[in-house]
Order: structure tokens, then sequence, then C-alpha cells
């Protein structure tokens, strides 16, 4: 059976900045470069005919050189393999797209911004598709041109948005337009969310997912897939190849007292859910739990101590003191009678608000011990 083997990628975001960073975020734009170049070396080690980029390889086509230049040069650098790009509403085709302006390698082969179809004669393998040329494009009921009833492969590569109708303005992609599509497989972008592989009707079709998350809404790992396409089946796995990963993360700190105790068992179990590769990572960590009524958790310090072993680390406190409400909203003071009214507000309060009540009595009683900074949210 015919089959041709393929790499799955979009969404890499080449020129995006996470500003939490601070100094570092400089350094991490560069690495989704890095990250590019371990797909194209992925690819190569894997003997991949063609890869498929399914839009917003760049995050704007503002993109210096500095970043551009590297990627075209990685490109080249594998001329054997096909790399078929699909342009996405962050690196629309329009006219100020690097895709236009600069020279691409031999190998790059760019879809227009109109339903196109690219042949592969000596694979036996046609790539359809279309780019954006703006920000937004709406998406069709079905795609214009018809493959062949033939022995060729037929992929097809989009950036859009799966729905059951055409109102998205990030080009919709609808189970009609996949069922009359007549393709083989559609590689998907858009999505920064990886999906498994899914079939409707002789059509299978996937998002990939970024392959290196952009913040803490994007979690876990991340990759591409690689693997054998052919007539109505697909054959790809995941592929990790992220350098570092958003890990959110809930510690149990009750009673522990000082910040040297806090931060090692913080970092053991940031051992314990990410292996040997945890001080790559970049973690958003909330401590949880109860601590004696006298202890005061100094964030700063704690913060120090877990940055000191990994990338990046933001910590939160949620614990709760081992406060006897009751009895505390009895006292004849400003605090006893804050507690007092927020625990009858508390009361009277519907389920859905009490956690933002609860959360309040928590922060307030924090503030009487001057704990609360300006910006804590």
């Amino acid at each position: 059976m015919n089959s041709v083997k393929i790499l799955h990628c979009a969404d890499i975001h080449i020129g995006a900045a996470e500003s939490f960073l601070g100094a570092a975020a400089a350094e991490r734009r560069f690495e989704t470069v890095m990250t590019f170049e371990r797909i194209i070396d992925a690819a190569k080690e894997n003997e991949v005919k063609v890869i498929a980029i399914a839009g917003d390889l760049f995050n704007s086509n503002a993109a210096e050189s500095g970043l551009t230049a590297p990627v075209f040069e990685k490109i080249a650098s594998a001329p054997e393999i096909k790399v078929v790009f699909a342009a996405g509403n962050h690196d629309p085709l329009s006219a100020d797209s690097p895709f236009l302006s600069a020279k691409l390698p031999d190998n790059l082969y760019v879809l227009p911004a109109k339903d196109a179809c690219i042949v592969f004669e000596e694979l036996k393998l046609r790539v359809y598709g279309k780019s954006f040329e703006n920000v937004y494009m709406q998406g069709e009921e079905a795609f214009s041109l018809t493959p062949p009833d033939d022995d060729f492969i037929n992929l097809m590569v989009l950036h859009g948005e799966l729905r059951s109708d055409l109102g998205s303005l990030y080009n919709s992609v609808t189970p009609e337009f996949i069922k009359s599509s007549g393709m083989d497989y559609i590689a998907l972008g858009h999505i920064h969310k990886r999906t498994e592989t899914a079939k409707l009707k002789n059509t299978c079709f996937a998002y990939c997912g970024c392959p290196e998350g952009q913040g803490f809404d994007e979690t876990g790992e991340k990759g591409v897939y690689i693997g054998e396409i052919g007539k109505g089946f697909c054959g790809l796995e995941f592929v990790p190849l992220s350098k570092r990963q958003h890990v959110c993360l809930k510690t149990d700190v009750s009673g522990l007292r000082s910040a040297s105790e806090v931060s090692a068992k913080i970092l053991d179990g940031l051992k314990a859910v990410c292996g040997d590769g945890y001080r790559n990572n970049l973690y958003k960590i909330e401590l949880t739990g109860s601590l004696p009524e006298d202890t005061r958790l100094n964030l700063t310090e704690i913060t120090g101590r877990v940055s000191e072993a990994v990338y990046y680390a933001k910590i939160k406190d949620c614990t709760e003191n081992e406060t006897d409400l009751k009895e505390l909203s009895g006292e004849v003071s400003l605090k006893g009678i804050f507690v007092k009214n927020m625990l009858q507000r508390i009361e009277s309060a519907s389920e859905a608000e009490k956690p933002e009540l609860e959360y309040a009595l928590k922060l307030g009683l924090k503030a009487f011990g001057s704990e609360v900074a300006y910006s804590e949210d």
C-alpha cells in the first residue's frame, strides 16, 4: 500500500515573548527557534519525506531577521525533505510577510491565499490547502479542488478552527468540509492543545498542538506528530520536543513552619511529577493546607530557594491558618468585628458566592498581620 512519512507541526509562534520572565524573556524567545531546529532534526532522524506546517510559524510578520533567517537556513539544511507551509492568522501572506519578501529555500513550498494543490510526483502525493491572507479568514462549505480518483495520497494543510458552522473568523473547518474533502489526512493548526487523530468518512485529521508552550494556559508535554499516512489511514505518533514545560501544581504544606522545609517539600513534588528534567521547567505553584496560627510563610525566601533550582517559579500562598474563627469573631476588636461580619455574609451567601467571600476573609486576616502585598490577587 502506498504511504508517505510526514511530520505535522503548527503554532510554533517564533518571536512570541513571555513578558512575565523579565530579563529572561529575550532568551526564551530564541528558544522557540531552537525548538524549530529540533523539529527539522527529528524529521531527518525519522526519514520524514514531508513536513506539514499548519500556520503560525512566526508570532507575527514583524519578526526580526535574527529570528526568520535561522528558520529558513534550517529548512534549507534538509533539502531532501519537502516543507509545506500554510500561513496562519499570526503570520498571514500580507504585504509584510517574510514568506513574500525573503529568499526562500528551494524545498519550502508556501500555499497561496486561495485553494491550491502542490503535486509531488515522486512521492505519489498531492498537498492541498491555503494560507491566511489577513488576520481573519472565513471558512468555506467545501474545498473548491477535488482530488482525482487514483492511488495518490491526498494531504491537506490548514490553519483553522474546527466547529459545526461557518461562524468563526479564523477559517471554520466543519465536519461537512472534512467529509467532502476527499483527503486522506488533514493537518490542522490554530488550536494549541493536541488532539488525538480522528476520522470522518475516509478522512483522518488532528491538531498537533504547539511544540513549545507560551504560558501557564499551555501546560504539559508539547511536540509534533510523526508517522505514515496513506489511503484512508494515518499512523501518526506524538513525539515530545519542547525544551521546557509549563507546569501548574498544588503543594500541601500543612504543619510545616520554615521556608527551608516548605521549599524542600515543593522541590520533592516537582521531581516526583516531572522526573529528572524538572529543573528545565516553568512552574506556577499554589501552597495549600493548614498552618499553625503563629506561622507566617516568607514567600520571598521560598520563591528564592525554589527559583535557584528551576528555570522559573511563581508561588502563591493559599494556605489557611488554624484559627478558631468563631472564637475570634467574639473578640472586641476591629479584627473580631471584621471576622464576625464576614462569617455572617458567608453564612447567608449562595454556594456560588461563598468561595470568593471565604478567600476575602483569608486575605483580610492576612492583612491584619501585614502579610498581603499590594498586588496580591
